[in-house]
């Protein structure tokens, strides 16, 4: 019996130490681009690769539309672009302001729609970081940003899409898990499929986070929905936007010397989409 007693007053113990919170991962910017930090300078690199390669000027105005934390608005700042990073998320264009004041880099930061943004000047470039185009539920979404940052272009200039697309014969279903450590805290993410819907081409995701801080534990849970294509649904996207020509497609590999075809398998998709 005292064995027992002992050990419910651990796993009461344990109990208080994790706090389960059901909120918007989103709204822990800090937390949530933990896991994506060490891909940024690849990623920075091939944007870099991909002006010099594919545009007829010098690249000096950038824009990411749905820039979440600002991991790239950052780095692109920190290169020496004019960076305007636009989403909808409050707390993370605080986070991404704060993060850029203590690296001593400016950029604008705007809370706008990304199918229906505004500026007065147009842009040498744009980019969308992976997947954040396919929080656009709906063909009619979709189109709308094509064209909005197609509107927002210069011509010649580029706009660098990735995204994952679903192979043929692909598993639908999964989960996919990685952790991290810094000084500061130890996370271990999960995204896991948990919907399908077919009819709308839309699957939902639940999203968890574990944020182990000192001797405490934030369990972080949220669920999302991102917009399915294929290699023949996206084919069919683009070729409704006349503005813009495909002019080649990239793995996330993010090697600016080995171009990729489009075809039934693809899956992790770079494209680069000029303005005519």
């Amino acid at each position: 019996m005292a064995k027992a007693s002992k050990t419910q007053n651990v796993k009461k113990q344990s109990a208080k130490s994790t706090e389960e919170d059901q909120i918007h991962w989103y709204d822990h910017p800090e937390w949530y681009e933990a896991g994506f930090l060490k891909e940024t300078p690849n990623e920075a690199k091939f944007l870099e690769d991909a002006f010099r390669k594919f545009v007829p000027f010098p690249v000096e105005r950038v824009v990411e539309a749905g820039c979440g934390s600002g991991r790239l608005v950052r780095e692109m700042a920190r290169r020496g672009y004019a960076v305007t990073g636009i989403d909808l998320n409050e707390q993370s264009l605080k986070y991404c302001k704060r993060k850029l004041d203590e690296l001593g880099c400016r950029a604008v930061l705007s809370k706008q729609d990304m199918t229906d943004f505004q500026f007065d000047q147009p842009f040498d470039a744009a980019f969308n970081a992976i997947n954040t185009f396919r929080h656009l539920e709906t063909e009619a979404a979709a189109l709308k940003h094509l064209k909005c940052v197609a509107n927002h272009l210069r011509t010649g200039g580029i706009f660098i899409l990735s995204l994952h697309l679903v192979p043929h014969d692909g598993d639908l279903w999964g989960t996919e898990r990685w952790s991290v450590k810094t000084p500061e805290y130890a996370i271990r993410y999960a995204l896991k499929v948990t919907d399908i819907d077919e009819a709308n081409r839309l699957e939902t995701l639940k999203i968890t986070m574990k944020v182990a801080q000192g001797n405490k534990e934030h369990v972080l849970a949220d669920h999302i929905r991102l917009r399915l294509y294929d290699v023949e649904q996206i084919k069919s996207l683009l070729a409704k936007v006349k503005a813009f020509d495909l002019v080649a497609v990239y793995d996330f590999w993010y090697d600016i010397k080995e171009r990729v075809r489009l075809t039934k398998n693809s899956c992790d998709t770079v494209l680069i989409l000029q303005k005519k």
